[in-house]
């Protein structure tokens, strides 16, 4: 008999494991659930250990990487000689990260004197190093740009530099396959041709960490400095969803992590996370996610993300207080002016939604380019379909793409190429520059791209085990949480607990939109269940037993630690 649908219109499939691999790990000590979530993520691995205890012996040698002896030499010259060097990197979490890791490693080699940044202003240059930036950088007299997060597909911008006399460094990781490298720059990107770095998938911040490695090889304060760097390349890591299903992603975030919960932290940061309402010690991959990540993100989004600089380099309490208060401020208006949009753009959706949904509208009537990405997002979830949200600034339109597993985001703007000014991101996001009179020819091309591709837009959720609710319990979370750290490549363990009758459910949040209700475990008491942003299912969930599809996560607050079953679907149970 064939399970009825989920309240999310969604198809929940078993994923496999082999046995023999979940027989070893089972004699490693596992239990069956754990040892099966294992054996779904490492199965091939005849030594689990490694993924479940990230070290410093799992960050790969950085000389490895193509360019790096050649750039570490070219820095060290630099900053002996007293050269100028600007440092130009996005404006997003992995831009300022690398920002900030740049600018701490090239401080301690003596470059401080002549050392300055430029973060380009989302609302006013746009993505990338642009030409106006290059020849900013010429007129203020800099020998050396060195670039984060972005330049690796900036041709133009780079000869434009290079031919006003500035050289340039580029660390960048938005290398679609097949596609070149400036000829005429230093190159730091392990996706390129010709480099055999073991893990290419290392987010920007995650280059110029291992360039900060280099560079301070034999630094007296290396160990010291570089376990401080982890904590801004275990942010960045997170916040950008590069995969963590390499030993170093995994090492980057969770050595990070340990620094972060370790302390203490100098003042800006500090102030960050209190504003986050974080505390060493309790801080998970999820906090950098989704709440100094968004945080991060909003300055540059609304405002300007030196603001961020600015914040993570102070050193004193009161000054570093009021800039992270300015931050949460435009968190704020980020998160107002978003739900707006989200609401407008939802309610332009047809019952028929097209295979690749384009939404359009002029940035006059609140199409805020500095979260059509985060709309885009939300949109995608609603939908199960690629999205592009995209702000009208008369004759050119900027847009954002969030995309479903099956669809390539960059190699869908690709099939588009001769209509994008400029393009760029990874498989699941990206963004472009578009004529406003081609936004119709875009959306036909984009659409015909997921119809030819075969791409399934059917919901699917994996499910990883299956469980009674007595064994929902806090030391089946601890077993689970061994698998960390979770992210893109590494979810949660995705449990199903069958025929659960609801217990004692209630509206919270200030809209009123999560869903919180018990789940009992005969014998052992109940266990609170929250579901964020489904109201509209109260009845669904109330009015008969359903199945329950989320993992376990802890729920701190006052220092006090609570286990939680976070849904993210549910089914009338059989």
């Amino acid at each position: 008999m064939p399970a009825p649908p989920s309240f999310t219109s969604a198809t929940w499939i078993p994923v496999d494991a082999k046995p023999e691999a979940i027989a070893r790990l089972r004699a490693a000590g596992l239990s069956q659930t754990a040892a099966r979530c294992a054996a779904i993520r490492w199965g091939d691995t005849e030594d689990a250990e490694p993924w479940r205890q990230p070290s410093f012996e799992h960050l790969e040698d950085p000389l490895a990487m193509a360019g790096m002896e050649e750039a570490v030499e070219r820095l060290r010259r630099a900053t002996a000689n007293g050269e100028r060097i600007r440092i130009i990197t996005d404006y997003d979490v992995d831009g300022t990260t690398s920002s900030l890791i740049l600018q701490a490693t090239l401080g301690l080699l003596g470059g401080g004197a002549a050392l300055d940044y430029h973060i380009p202003n989302r609302l006013e240059e746009g993505y990338g190093l642009s030409v106006h930036a290059a020849d900013l950088a010429a007129d203020d007299g800099i020998d050396l740009v060195v670039t984060a997060d972005i330049g690796v597909r900036d041709h133009a911008a780079v000869a434009h530099a290079v031919e006003r006399g500035v050289e340039v460094l580029i660390c960048d990781h938005h290398l679609p396959a097949g596609s070149a490298v400036p000829d005429n720059a230093l190159v730091l990107c392990p996706p390129q041709q010709g480099c055999t770095y073991p893990n290419p998938h290392l987010a920007a911040c995650g280059i110029t960490f291992k360039l900060a490695q280099a560079l301070l090889a034999d630094h007296p304060r290396r160990d010291a400095v570089v376990r401080s760097l982890l904590k801004l390349a275990a942010i960045g890591t997170v916040a950008d969803m590069v995969p963590l299903t390499t030993l170093e992603n995994r090492a980057i975030v969770s050595l990070g992590l340990a620094e972060l919960n370790r302390g203490p932290h100098h003042a800006g940061l500090q102030a960050l996370l209190e504003t986050c309402q974080l505390r060493a010690g309790e801080i998970g991959e999820t906090d950098l996610g989704f709440r100094l990540g968004p945080r991060i993100n909003a300055a540059g989004r609304m405002a300007d993300a030196s603001l961020v600089v600015e914040l993570l380099s102070c050193r004193d309490r009161e000054p570093a207080l009021e800039l992270a208060r300015r931050i949460e401020h435009h968190n704020q208006e980020r998160r107002r002016v978003q739900e707006r949009l989200v609401a407008q753009v939802s309610k332009r959706l047809d019952d028929d939604v097209d295979p690749f949904v384009v939404a359009a509208g002029p940035e006059a009537e609140g199409w805020h380019r500095g979260v059509i990405g985060i709309v885009a997002s939300r949109i995608k979830e609603e939908v199960h379909r690629p999205v592009a949200v995209v702000s009208i600034q008369g004759e050119w339109a900027v847009g954002s793409v969030r995309s479903i597993p099956e669809v390539h985001a960059v190699q869908a703007l690709e099939t588009a190429n001769d209509l994008l000014a400029k393009f760029g991101g990874h498989p699941a996001a990206a963004g472009f520059t578009v004529r406003t009179a081609d936004l119709d020819t875009l959306r036909e091309r984009l659409c015909s791209y997921v119809v030819e591709q075969g791409a399934s837009l059917e919901r699917v959720r994996q499910v990883d085990a299956e469980l009674p609710a007595t064994s929902l319990d806090m030391e089946l979370h601890e077993e689970l949480a061994s698998l960390g750290p979770f992210g893109i490549g590494n979810p949660r363990p995705r449990l199903v607990v069958r025929d659960v009758q609801v217990h004692a459910l209630r509206l919270l949040g200030s809209a009123q939109r999560m869903v919180r209700f018990l789940v009992p475990r005969p014998g052992r008491g109940h266990l609170e269940a929250v579901w964020w942003d489904q109201a509209e299912l109260v009845d669904a969930l109330t009015s008969r037993p359903v199945d329950l599809l989320g993992a376990l996560a802890v729920n701190r607050w006052k220092g006090r630690r609570r286990l939680q079953f976070r849904v993210t679907d549910a089914r009338p149970a059989r």
